[in-house]
């Protein structure tokens, strides 16, 4: 006994079934193609044309992402990478700014397009952006065929979750479909090393890893960079633990000494390509706004509780999108048969050679539900004693908010919990009726229809007391008329398993082809329940389809000096006229802080702003200013400021003849790295009003350059604004 249950197993991961060329050619190559596709097909509207429309994606889209990769797309086609934004409150940095996505390796599919169609347009960085859910994907069918020998499983999870309501639902951040997009990638590269196995398959996978987090860490939404503690740790704990880990991957032993070797030498790789980046956008997230940390209220502002997760399983409206993963009704249904699956019909199984070893293993399915029951403890917040304890104490914690989106991690966890459940349902349907005792003949039909009955009488209760999450009533006016829609779906769902269920009880579903079916059946179910509203969130129906934009940014930069600037709220123009205004919880808090004690001198703060005439340059015999007036009298003493030479964003070179001994001061913000050469020998950086570049210059000729050149030394350390500037900054505060 013990024997052949070792037999079955030992190895579990590579125990994938001999197939026939013609099912080998279309597991390996048409089906992962299919997969890939799949997203593509369901969001068809998002991503191409009919009768000159399309549904274009709202909410944050194009203000902080298109534009931000048209500008990017602009400067490299003329093989310049920019450092820094002149466009946007008043000089903010570019290559460290999360929304540029600056060093995303995908880039260079966008610029090859950029440079065959001449141009990129809104509609291209939807098919990017859909794109990235092609490629979460195609990883998670990769990592849980590792996992599931059951391809029919394995494919009903991939293709339900893949565009499940948390997937989406990001559409409107495209760097963090980009970022999700790897997380089954990195979860199947460790895998790849723990199996046993070839040092050459070792050095693949350890390839696939790095790549994988590196795209994860440059694809632009810290998130959920920070978020992957929450799903790699209990990942790997499984590997060290062995008694689980033969529960769930059935591997006896681990090549150790390959293993750790492979992930130190992939990890140092990964630290090396992507520290300098990550330590640069910590080093920004500091000096911006609300996000430096320890402000409680602003991590816990948006609220994500019970009610929330349980509208996020059976009743949409009802949930905080910012955290829902709605799924359909038939995957619950699929999922609460394989957890409430009795003792004695798994005891049954267990005699079956043809089982899977791991079917009804209660440990594995403890585990799953521990592992998700944690993460959404976590998102709820100030309700939640783990929340506050982790808010306390762990490191960067705090300077998050808006913690439903923690449930990205839920994604993969319940897809391998989906399969599992899957490939349950799909036994059970296909033994023989005869060989069923009356117990498993009656039991899934009893638990399918509890489990709905519960499932109802929750929608019920939240659609009759008209209970909706505000954003669902404020910005989904285009769907909430179909929150009738999950009540109707759902018992169709409820009906087709239920009908399966009967029908398998009665006869033998053993063919593939009958299996299949059943397979299509309930996949349709669950998309029919899903894709009223889930391709349809955030996004608006388009009537023309939106022109290609080619921005030639160097010549932008030079005309920016004879543009005014513009001061409602934007983020980075496109224009010449540069943006001075600031977005709510963001850029620089000195310049933040400028704006909001400056309220009372608007129309001075404009003159010096550029807002009125586009002067950004000034001369001045002193920068030790209270108010902004007495400055620009100061300034208007000397209006001959000299000429420009040259502009690029990253550097300014100007030329002035300077009347007295006085300051030359460019009102563009400073940052660490910004470096300052008066007639090519380097002088030192002074601060107007603490936030705009400044340098002093004796009498005459002078050339003056400003430098964006930041080097590892500038992320090292707390940023600080020069010393010398340590009194202005009292007297300003005053």
């Amino acid at each position: 006994m013990k024997a052949r249950e070792k037999k079955k197993s030992e190895h579990k991961l590579e125990n994938i079934p001999t197939l026939s060329g013609r099912r080998r050619f279309w597991v390996k190559l048409l089906l992962p193609t299919f997969v890939f596709c799949w997203p593509v097909l369901y969001l068809f509207n998002h991503v191409f044309t009919i009768d000159g429309k399309y549904t274009a994606i709202g909410n944050d889209f194009i203000n902080f992402y298109y534009k931000h990769k048209l500008y990017l797309l602009g400067c490299m086609d003329n093989f310049h990478l920019p450092l820094w934004s002149p466009a946007e409150a008043a000089g903010f940095p570019f290559f460290t700014n999360p929304f540029s996505q600056t060093f995303y390796p995908l880039n260079f599919l966008l610029l090859i397009w950029y440079k065959i169609f001449g141009g990129f347009s809104p509609l291209d960085y939807q098919v990017f952006t859909v794109i990235g859910i092609s490629i979460f994907a195609l990883g998670l069918f990769m990592w849980l065929r590792l996992l599931n020998t059951n391809l029919r499983a394995v494919l009903f999870a991939v293709l339900v979750m893949s565009v499940s309501f948390k997937t989406a639902e990001i559409l409107r951040f495209p760097n963090a479909v980009h970022s999700a997009a790897w997380y089954p990638w990195i979860l199947y590269a460790l895998t790849k090393i723990m199996l046993p196995g070839s040092r050459k398959k070792a050095l693949t996978a350890a390839a696939i890893l790095v790549f994988s987090v590196t795209c994860l860490c440059t694809a632009g939404y810290p998130y959920y960079v920070f978020y992957v503690p929450f799903l790699i740790v209990p990942y790997m704990l499984v590997f060290l633990i062995k008694p689980l880990r033969m529960r769930l991957f059935g591997i006896t032993s681990i090549p150790w000494r390959q293993a750790l070797i492979t992930l130190a030498a992939a990890g140092v790789v990964s630290i090396l390509l992507c520290g300098p980046y990550l330590l640069g956008l910590q080093n920004l997230m500091t000096q911006t706004t609300d996000r430096t940390g320890k402000n409680f209220d602003y991590s816990t502002e948006h609220i994500f509780n019970f009610e929330d997760t349980v509208g996020s399983l059976v009743y949409p409206p009802a949930s905080q999108s910012e955290g829902w993963y709605f799924f359909s009704i038939t995957a619950i249904l699929i999922i609460f048969l394989y957890l409430l699956r009795r003792n004695s019909a798994a005891r049954a199984e267990q005699k079956d050679d043809q089982a899977p070893a791991n079917l009804n293993d209660r440990w594995i399915k403890l585990f799953l539900i521990i592992w998700i029951a944690v993460i959404t403890y976590i998102t709820y917040g100030r309700n939640s004693y783990l929340f506050i304890f982790l808010w306390k104490y762990m490191p960067g914690f705090s300077a998050l908010r808006v913690w439903g989106r923690l449930n990205i991690v839920l994604v993969p966890i319940i897809a391998w919990l989906l399969s599992l459940a899957y490939a349950s349902f799909d036994y059970c349907i296909s033994q023989k009726p005869e060989a069923k005792k009356n117990s498993q003949t009656w039991m899934p039909i009893v638990t399918t229809v509890a489990v709905y009955a519960v499932v109802i009488a929750v929608q019920l209760y939240l659609y009759r007391n008209k209970i909706y999450d505000t954003y669902w009533q404020q910005f989904f006016k285009n769907v909430s008329s179909k929150d009738a829609t999950f009540l109707i779906t759902g018992a169709a769902a409820f009906l087709a398993v239920l009908l399966i269920i009967i029908f398998s009880s009665r006869f033998r579903l053993k063919s593939n082809s009958s299996l299949i079916t059943v397979l299509v059946i309930l996949i349709l179910a669950a998309i029919v329940e899903m894709r009223p509203v889930g391709a349809n969130m955030w996004s608006y129906q388009s009537n023309a389809i939106p022109e290609r934009f080619k921005l030639d940014v160097a010549q932008i930069d030079e005309l920016s000096f004879r543009y005014a600037r513009t001061d409602y709220e934007s983020t980075i123009s496109l224009r010449p006229n540069f943006s001075t205004s600031i977005v709510p919880n963001w850029y620089f808090n000195r310049y933040v802080k400028f704006l909001r004690e400056t309220e009372n001198q608007l129309e001075a703060r404009r003159i010096l702003l550029g807002v009125r005439d586009g002067t950004k340059i000034f001369f001045s015999e002193s920068i030790e200013h209270v108010t902004v007036a007495s400055f620009l009298n100061d300034a208007a003493r000397c209006r001959n400021t000299g000429k420009l030479v040259s502009y690029n964003g990253d550097e300014l070179i100007w030329e002035i003849n300077a009347p007295v001994n006085g300051y030359f001061t460019f009102i563009d913000n400073w940052c660490p790295g910004w470096k300052v050469f008066v007639d090519d020998k380097p002088a030192d950086m002074e601060l107007l009003f603490g936030t705009f570049k400044s340098v002093g210059l004796s009498t005459g000729n002078h050339r003056v350059r400003f430098c964006y050149q930041p080097g590892l030394s500038d992320f090292l350390h707390p940023p600080s604004v020069p010393t010398s500037q340590a009194t202005k900054l009292s007297d300003f505060k005053k």
